[in-house]
């Protein structure tokens, strides 16, 4: 075997003039790319899909594509490995995530000896759904009524929470009274807790009251409508 090598190398050597170099190898290929994350913009916890495109030819480009993410408000080169997808003959790739926060995705394609490697963003922003406060109050009084308030949607969500002395019979109402008429409550009969009144008689202007025994703090947060957030 080492007397074929030999042998090799010297008939190789022997077809050189005097002078002359082997012939530099051929430098790597520039490769087109696309890359796209969708939807964009998504929910949180929702599938996102991760697709695109590497390719120099029409055939012949399966290569693998490694996922990178960087999360809004971190060092610029804090990126995350996500996984990897391997692409079609065509170029093509695809892989899904879940959707946790804004940032940006990074679609990697490492090259090979005959093709340059390539890299591709895209920003995706991420939002939550979440009901929407209008109001809060916190009071001790033990008789109070709130301002007019109107309330935008129908169905709305109202959550006391109370702390009352422990002596006698302490107990908290919180009630909706719509003006024109109709009026929704709840009730506790303790010394500290929580309760959500979900009411059905919105949609319109009124007040609520709360009524305590003596000596209790309470607060109380109305809720109403879906926002969304930026996470």
């Amino acid at each position: 075997m080492r007397r074929s090598a030999l042998l090799t190398a010297l008939t190789v050597g022997a077809s050189l003039l005097p002078g002359q170099a082997l012939p530099a190898q051929a430098a790597p290929a520039a490769v087109k790319m696309t890359f796209d994350a969708a939807p964009e913009p998504v929910a949180k916890g929702a599938t996102l899909t991760l697709t695109g495109r590497v390719w120099r030819a029409a055939r012949g480009n399966r290569a693998r594509v490694d996922f990178y993410f960087h999360a809004n408000g971190t060092p610029a080169n804090s990126y995350t490995y996500q996984g990897f997808a391997t692409t079609t003959d065509a170029g093509t790739f695809r892989r899904d995530a879940i959707a946790q926060t804004t940032g940006t995705w990074k679609a990697v394609y490492a090259g090979s000896t005959s093709r340059r490697n390539a890299a591709r963003l895209d920003a995706v922003q991420v939002f939550q759904r979440r009901s929407r406060e209008i109001a809060g109050w916190s009071h001790e009084t033990s008789s109070w009524q709130s301002p007019t308030l109107r309330i935008p949607t129908q169905d709305y969500k109202a959550i006391v929470s109370w702390t009352c002395p422990e002596e006698g019979s302490p107990f908290l109402y919180l009630t909706w009274t719509g003006q024109g008429g109709g009026s929704e409550y709840v009730h506790g009969a303790k010394p500290a807790g929580t309760l959500t009144l979900n009411g059905h008689a919105g949609a319109r202007s009124g007040f609520f009251k709360v009524s305590t025994s003596a000596g209790c703090t309470w607060r109380v947060r109305v809720f109403s409508g879906i926002a969304a957030f930026q996470v």
